[in-house]
């Protein structure tokens, strides 16, 4: 696993583009915001309903009984929506990163940090990783890559909350981060903890599970990466 704090030398040097922080706290409500290293660039608006189907919090572990993606086994990953980002579909690789940014999540969170303008966070609870959420992240990151744009909303209309209502998973709050551009799980992390938006939701302690979806592709960024992060009902 790799330091949060030791890339961020890297990240500065990087063409990285960024968006603000996108949720759902059961009031339909959301913000979000596309950015560059230099000026904001505009924002998004998007609703949600929250659904009524059951779900499971299926985890698995590493040898050294880390948390890694997630439910690999778990029926989820045979559905149609989520069978294409599956582990027999995903490259070992991406996977790691994925994990990191998961530890490397909780270890901030663990500790507590500040958040500029929305404040200092106090320690929160790890996130478990849901496979939920995992292939909600996975499919966007993907879908970016391939048809070519940056935002919480895809080309359909669909965002955050639609993508996780598609993997069965129920909640009553959902979030989400994306970044592009990141080579490593470090680099994604460290720009979302200097983002306010982005900080917060990683901190956000009504938040118990997260999904991380990094996707390398042809897309103008290259890295897409998608964090979501939920409240199980």
């Amino acid at each position: 696993m790799r330091s949060a704090r030791a890339a961020a030398p890297l990240l500065a040097a990087s063409l990285s583009l960024w968006a603000g922080g996108c949720g759902d706290d059961g009031e339909a409500s959301d913000s979000d915001g596309a950015s560059t290293s230099a000026s904001a660039t505009g924002s998004d608006s998007a609703t949600a309903t929250a659904t009524a189907t059951s779900t499971g919090t299926d985890t698995d572990t590493d040898s050294t009984g880390a948390e890694t993606t997630g439910g690999e086994n778990d029926a989820v990953w045979m559905t149609p929506y989520c069978y294409p980002v599956s582990a027999t579909k995903w490259l070992d690789p991406w996977e790691a990163e994925e994990a990191d940014v998961v530890a490397l999540v909780n270890e901030v969170r663990a500790t507590g940090t500040s958040c500029g303008s929305n404040g200092d966070f106090a320690p929160a609870g790890p996130l478990t990783a849901s496979p939920h959420l995992t292939c909600a992240a996975r499919a966007h990151s993907q879908d970016m890559s391939e048809r070519g744009f940056f935002n919480h909303v895809n080309p359909d209309g669909e965002g955050p909350s639609d993508r996780i209502d598609k993997t069965g998973y129920a909640w009553t709050a959902v979030g989400e981060n994306i970044a592009g551009g990141p080579m490593t799980a470090a680099d994604a992390v460290n720009g979302w903890l200097a983002s306010d938006e982005h900080c917060a939701n990683l901190m956000n302690p009504t938040y118990k599970e997260i999904g991380v979806g990094l996707y390398e592709g042809a897309g103008q960024y290259t890295f897409y990466w998608t964090q979501t992060f939920g409240t199980p009902k």
